[in-house]
């Protein structure tokens, strides 16, 4: 597990320590990461953040994992707390309970595990913390020791508790351990029969790739998952859809990162064709949203990731997130916003969409590391004291 960050360091700071132990010049490292000098020169000083594209290229050409350039996990507290705990009972995933644990009714451990997704889809990863470790536990030992009807059940109940497991783990900066659940989730989705239980697995198991920045294997693993779904035996319907859709929209992810304009555009227009089909409001289906709102928010992300940031403030302009859509998602359009205004060179719409994606997801945003590094480019740029900058970035732990 990586260190904490120290207090006031940013990607761009950790770049520069990595560099030079690595007894590199920024001339190298900008050579071996296929960037520009100029470019890299900006971020390690603040005046420039740094790009997912950006700090997967550097931690390849350092061989570190990325969550060391950008310094995580970050903020050893309340939500960091409950990692040691989730670590040892997703160790053990595959062992029966001990002899005397009571098997709870898979009635009450549904009620648990709804908890925890909410939970989960409200960034309240403190609480969320608290929950799973026991919540995994329970559901565990009632799916070792479930019997033919309701050992289908049972591991429904599981994928539905490691998905929020994942989340958290990532969100918090602990990557070993997320790539670690999304093997575990695989394995649970597989005992449920259910393809798209499956399919849930292998979208997630793209996270690592894409952490990684390896930007190709995840769009194959995401060409095979969408093949495999559809030729399966799920009759087509909203929970069909919303699988399909939400691949797309990684796939926008991805490319988008790897600067790969044509393909971005292509899984954009399926996304829209079947966000059409869903209807006016998104849905949840699986864990995952997807719809008009979702789709429109991934465009807009994809723009910031290609370098458009007019593009994307211009497609935001024209909508905002309903108060239906997750809290997560509806936070991340805002960092991405945040990014986007930065990129424009409008600082205080830059300040005033971290502050929206406080307002709506205060943990998110708090453990996000593009709002670090959005922050402390903000702090590079103002030559004046800005009282409300300067309580956001003691809020994050910047100085």
């Amino acid at each position: 597990m990586a260190d904490p960050a120290p207090d006031g360091e940013g990607t761009g700071d950790h770049i520069a320590r990595l560099r030079k132990a690595a007894g590199l010049t920024q001339s190298q490292l900008a050579q071996r990461a296929n960037v520009s000098k100029s470019l890299l020169s900006k971020v390690e000083i603040g005046d420039k953040p740094a790009s997912h594209a950006l700090v997967a290229a550097v931690a390849h050409a350092l061989r570190v994992p990325i969550e060391r350039v950008h310094g995580q996990p970050y903020h050893e507290g309340p939500a960091q707390a409950s990692i040691d705990e989730l670590r040892t009972v997703i160790r053990a995933y595959d062992l029966p309970p001990d002899d005397d644990i009571a098997i709870r009714p898979l009635s009450e451990l549904h009620s648990d595990v709804h908890d925890i997704g909410e939970l989960r889809r409200a960034g309240r990863y403190a609480r969320l913390g608290e929950r799973l470790p026991a919540v995994i536990a329970a559901v565990s030992a009632a799916a070792h020791a479930a019997r033919t009807a309701d050992r289908r059940a049972a591991f429904s109940l599981l994928v539905s508790a490691y998905y929020a497991a994942h989340g958290l783990a990532y969100r918090l900066g602990h990557a070993d351990l997320s790539e670690s659940i999304e093997h575990k989730l695989g394995w649970a989705a597989e005992q449920t029969g259910d393809p798209l239980a499956v399919a849930l697995a292998r979208w997630t198991r793209v996270n690592s790739f894409q952490a990684a920045g390896d930007y190709d294997h995840g769009l194959d693993l995401l060409d095979r998952a969408r093949a495999d779904l559809t030729a399966s035996s799920v009759p087509a319907g909203p929970a069909a859809t919303v699988l399909l859709g939400s691949m797309h929209l990684r796939a926008v992810t991805l490319a988008s990162r790897r600067g790969d304009h044509d393909t971005v555009r292509d899984h954009l227009d399926q996304a829209y064709r079947l966000a059409g089909e869903i209807g006016p409001t998104d849905q949840i289906h699986y864990h995952l949203n997807f719809g008009p709102e979702n789709t429109r928010i991934h465009d807009t992300a994809a723009h910031v990731e290609l370098g458009r940031p007019e593009d994307a403030i211009r497609l935001a302009d024209q909508w905002a997130p309903s108060p239906d859509m997750p809290p997560t998602r509806a936070g991340h359009h805002y960092i991405d916003l945040a990014r986007a205004h930065l990129m424009a060179g409008n600082r205080a719409a830059t300040l005033h969409d971290l502050q929206q994606a406080r307002e709506i997801a205060a943990e998110q945003t708090r453990y996000h590391p593009m709002v670090r590094e959005t922050t402390r480019v903000l702090i590079s740029l103002h030559h004046r004291s800005n009282r409300d900058l300067t309580q956001f970035a003691m809020w994050l732990g910047l100085p």
